[in-house]
């Protein structure tokens, strides 16, 4: 008997023990997916773990192969010295890489959104530059800091904008702006604008330090059928030697609209004209004076007049071929000075054939060509080919 209870005993003391020791050990819980998806904005969104804000992280390759062509013997250059001329480049390789992030957060007085573009660029022997495209805030209807001007229509929908820029406003600059939406896809923005962005020079003086911002404003339409949109723009002019002041200004409008043909066919028109403002009418001239204002003999400052006109299109044959084109015309009137003119025109055409054997990565090539007529300083033509290897994710 005496035995049996020890053997009793040491058995559920044993028992204890391992008990015991069980409870010590550390329990192994299964991992929990913490990312949640956001499909409240589109593909690609996820909350960020402990909030209520949804991210999106994108990014993009792109590598760009040029060739430059002198067309002509004529007297206008319109390369320029870095390219086409002797001891300049008839070739360029170019690598970027593109960094997208996009915030959004639902509020009670409405949407609050960031959104944040930063490229990278290698070039010319590997000389490295940083690029802040955009980085803005939306609350509402309240848009704060670097984003596209509200001028800007078209800008580079139907062209690669690859070295020569499309005949139109492409810019992203600084602003503080408000949107109001009246519904049914019309709104209307009121936007100060960093006139810096939109300066060229001026001949025969100099442009005063930036005393008065842009202010621009449009009335827009998006539709099933497509979009429009009219636009204006104040630019203030002062030169120091005279201390003569001018206010320019710049009005567009344009249209684009889907077309149904192909697969996402597309086909838009914008012009404009500006007064002392030429980078509201392009921001690609080439000319032999490219100003917003003269000082004349007589000492007066002169605006400058321009006026552009830029349709385009695009389409994809199949799932995996596109198109898109774009040509344009921009002309210059400046004041005449001791007889000699600095008017001039610009023709562009420009095109890029894709190919994307599979989702988000892009084959192609691509040519612009560009034709520059002055006055007195003759005439000249260029092209300028390239082929581009393009990765988004």
């Amino acid at each position: 008997m005496n035995i049996k209870r020890l053997v009793l005993g040491t058995a559920a003391g044993a028992l204890a023990v391992t008990g015991a020791q069980a409870a010590d050990l550390p329990v192994v819980v299964e991992p929990v997916d913490y990312v949640r998806i956001c499909d409240a904005f589109g593909t690609g969104f996820y909350y960020i773990p402990g909030t209520e804000t949804c991210l999106r992280v994108a990014g993009r390759i792109r590598a760009d192969y040029n060739a430059f062509f002198n067309l002509d013997d004529d007297d206008f250059d319109v390369l320029g010295d870095a390219y086409g001329v002797d001891g300049g480049n008839g070739y360029r390789f170019r690598a970027r890489a593109y960094i997208y992030m996009d915030s959004r957060t639902n509020t009670e007085f409405g949407l609050l959104r960031t959104f944040t573009e930063v490229y990278f660029t290698s070039q010319y022997g590997g000389s490295l530059s940083t690029t802040l495209n955009r980085a803005f805030i939306q609350f509402g209807g309240l848009t704060f800091g670097r984003t596209q001007s509200f001028f800007d229509f078209l800008d580079a929908s139907y062209s690669a904008a690859q070295f020569f820029n499309a005949n139109l406003s492409d810019v992203t600059t600084n602003v503080l702006a408000y949107t109001f939406a009246f519904g049914n896809g019309f709104s209307a923005s009121i936007s100060l604008e960093d006139s810096l962005s939109r300066r060229t020079d001026i001949g025969f003086g100099i442009y005063q330090g930036s005393r008065i911002p842009d202010i621009v404003g449009n009335i827009r339409v998006d539709q099933g059928w497509g979009s429009a949109q009219l636009m204006a723009a104040g630019h203030y002019v002062e030169d120091i030697v005279t201390g003569d002041e001018e206010y320019g200004f710049a009005v567009g409008g344009g249209v684009n609209v889907n077309v149904p043909f192909g697969t996402g066919t597309q086909v838009g028109i914008q012009g404009g004209y500006a007064h002392g403002a030429l980078l509201y009418t392009s921001e690609s001239l080439v000319g032999p004076g490219v100003v917003d204002a003269i000082v004349d003999g007589a000492g007066n400052l002169e605006l400058a007049n321009s006026f552009n006109v830029s349709g385009g299109f695009s389409t994809s044959f199949t799932p995996t071929i596109s198109l898109a084109m774009q040509a344009g015309y921009a002309w210059v009137d400046q004041k005449e000075v001791a007889g000699v003119s600095y008017d001039f025109s610009n023709l562009d055409i420009q095109g890029f054939l894709g190919y994307s054997p599979v989702s988000g990565f892009v084959l192609g090539v691509g040519a612009e060509f560009k034709y520059v007529d002055t006055d007195d300083f003759g005439s000249g033509s260029a092209l300028s080919t390239f082929f581009r290897a393009q990765r988004t994710f």
